[in-house]
């Protein structure tokens, strides 16, 4: 199910927008519920509906169970069993297959898509069962709402993650302004051209180096390609993630904010909390602290660390080069904590140079599944190691050319200034004009087969 899908941007988001303004109060959770399920099977397939269908009222029930209960060994032997369910669906579709593929004579026969957006409702019911055993919310008797609270279409296959504490008084009730009609489409159409402008244009410089070989890239080269990745897979979450703040607004639904500027960080640990913030928090809120966070030690610190990045790794895929990845985060994140903060704290120059340095190449561990087409990549940025190609060849300048416009762009927008505009004068011409414009652009390049899917839908 894709925002940027021209079937979605003018059927499916006018009429459901329409319905739901229409509809009375009682009525609205119904059609959010039902209609996000049919929207849900019309693009990600019937299979993915129905264990969406099947999973609501197992939760439903399971989080009735585990309220009622009053025996706190018995609610954590059900809260045991609610969670072994939930994660063992995510475990038998998200990473069986592939071990089970890599044991295969035939791999190819074991493979199995994986359900859209599975990752993402799994941690919100997560969420929801333990608040619920906590004490931190009541179980919900309303299943109409509960499920409307899991089966949201805005949120529903790339997040944010959403807890049930913030959506819940909306969903006993609420009214739908023009203000937020205007608003939400408003940031629905920022997302839309952060996705389609930037993020899927500068795609293809990175379809680019594949097809030129990583171990045949110039070193200026592949440092080009890691930082236009890295502004790529930004402006491809952050605008799906504005999409689904715009709609939930539409339909008068609080939508948390993901994203806060996060290439403005000072160290690798502030980007982390200022990227993908709502998983960042539901690592912290539901592994970190519970593990004893930062109270009870370092030694019981880093332990907690590497808990959150290991499971960092894993919620991102069974590939080996994610587990990389998270290794290389909780290295950075420990560097700085016991011997780098000082620093990185009296120098804010160096400790942004520092970010801008470190994340990009984190980011290329991220992209790159073939642990030796990763080694290559890297043979290139540090080309003193490598044995291909030269230092530096024709090849940087030739792309710096064709794409320094869209990354003078992409920079542009990581900074606090188009925000602070957009909130001056929200509502004016002077952000319905350019909308207008970035709006039908991002149309006409859809239409013609520009787009490409939102690179979080793997997950």
């Amino acid at each position: 199910m894709s925002f940027s899908d021209l079937r979605f941007i003018f059927y499916v988001l006018p009429a459901f927008v329409l319905l739901h303004a229409l509809l009375p109060a009682r009525a609205r959770n119904a059609l959010l519920l039902f209609g996000s399920l049919a929207v849900y099977a019309f693009f990600a397939g019937v299979r993915d509906a129905a264990l969406l269908a099947v999973f609501l009222p197992v939760n439903y029930t399971l989080a009735l169970w585990l309220g009622q209960e009053r025996e706190e060994l018995l609610r954590r032997a059900l809260l045991i069993l609610a969670l072994a369910l939930d994660l063992g669906v995510l475990f038998f579709f998200k990473y069986l297959p592939p071990l089970l593929a890599a044991a295969a004579d035939e791999p190819s026969l074991l493979r199995a898509a994986l359900p859209l957006g599975l990752s993402f409702y799994v941690f919100q019911a997560v969420s929801y069962l333990v608040d619920v055993s906590r004490g931190v919310v009541p179980a919900e008797r309303d299943f109409l709402a509960f499920g409307a609270y899991l089966a949201a279409f805005p949120q529903l296959v790339m997040g944010p993650i959403l807890r049930w504490g913030d959506l819940r008084a909306a969903l006993r009730s609420r009214r739908v302004t023009r203000a937020d009609l205007e608003g939400g489409f408003q940031l629905f159409v920022v997302g839309l051209g952060f996705k389609v402008l930037l993020a899927d244009q500068l795609a293809t410089l990175w379809a680019a180096l594949e097809r030129i070989g990583f171990a045949y890239l110039s070193a200026p080269l592949a440092w080009l390609g890691a930082f236009a990745y890295s502004l790529q897979l930004y402006f491809d979450f952050q605008g799906y993630s504005l999409m689904a703040i715009g709609l939930g607004r539409m339909l008068a639904l609080p939508v948390a904010r993901n994203f806060d500027l996060p290439y403005l960080s000072r160290s690798v640990s502030e980007f982390y909390r200022r990227w993908h913030m709502t998983l960042g928090a539901w690592f912290r809120d539901y592994v970190y602290i519970p593990l004893g966070g930062s109270r009870r030690g370092a030694g019981r610190t880093v332990c907690a660390l590497a808990a959150v990045w290991l499971l960092t790794g894993l919620w991102h895929g069974a590939s080996l080069n994610y587990l990389l990845w998270a290794g290389t985060l909780l290295a950075l994140i420990l560097l700085e904590r016991f011997a780098l903060r000082p620093v990185l704290a009296r120098h804010p120059l160096l400790s942004r140079l520092y970010l801008l340095f470190v994340i990009p190449q984190t980011w290329v561990i991220f992209r790159i599944t073939d642990l030796r087409a990763l080694g290559a990549y890297f043979s290139r940025l540090y080309p003193f190691f490598g044995t291909h190609s030269a230092v530096f060849s024709g090849d940087f300048v030739k792309y710096l050319s064709s794409y320094w416009w869209l990354l003078a762009l992409g920079v542009l927008f990581c900074l606090p200034w188009p925000r602070r505009f957009y909130r001056r004068h929200s509502g004016s011409a002077l952000v319905w004009v350019p909308l207008f414009a970035v709006f039908w652009l991002s149309v006409y390049l859809l239409a013609t087969g520009a787009g490409g899917p939102f690179l979080y839908f793997r997950f």
